[in-house]
């Protein structure tokens, strides 16, 4: 069971705790629902996962796309478009229409990722001194991966954009996942 202080459910869309069952639950019920319609007017994802792939939005519904690329290892990189009708889309609302599982905890500069796909499977501190922690990247319409300087809660993606996120070592420079293409 994850200690980290706040958890979504891709399903509702208020912050709750869940427990292990409920993520096993959510995550059957994510890999489920991965590239089905949604209901008219909320975004919709399609999922690619493994290598190097982006996310194709052919046939995602909504007049903006933008991508979610996560490389939790180099042997594993989920990779899924969301459609939706605005011109950008905050990233942690992208992320959660991305149904890819998310832990997170409120600091200073912002809403950190302490947990991505269920990864690590356990943790009690977010961002501990010495520890893996989870890098955060954003590109616009295709470009070079850029690292913000403020958490996730305040990143916003524009239409054709994507937000990456690297499961990184505590030392040296971050490195960004897979380059992503335009939505």
């Amino acid at each position: 069971m994850v200690d980290g202080p706040n958890r979504w459910s891709f399903f509702d869309a208020p912050l709750r705790v869940l427990s292990l069952g409920g993520l096993l639950l959510v995550a059957g019920a994510a890999a489920a629902a991965c590239g089905s319609p949604s209901p008219s007017g909320s975004p919709s994802a399609t999922a690619a996962t493994s290598g190097t792939s982006t996310g194709s939005c052919t046939g995602v519904p909504g007049a903006h796309h933008a991508r979610v690329v996560v490389e939790v290892s180099p042997a594993k990189v989920v990779a899924r478009c969301i459609g939706f009708s605005s011109p950008s889309l905050p990233a942690l609302r992208l992320i959660h229409e991305s149904h890819i599982e998310l832990g997170t905890q409120a600091f200073s500069f912002g809403v950190a990722i302490c947990q991505v796909d269920n990864v690590p499977d356990h943790y009690s501190q977010c961002l501990a001194s010495g520890k893996n922690y989870w890098a955060l990247f954003v590109s616009k319409n295709g470009r070079k991966w850029t690292s913000p300087s403020v958490g996730v809660s305040d990143v916003t993606v524009p239409s054709g954009g994507s937000i990456g996120l690297r499961y990184d070592p505590p030392n040296g420079k971050a490195a960004p996942p897979p380059h992503p293409s335009p939505a």
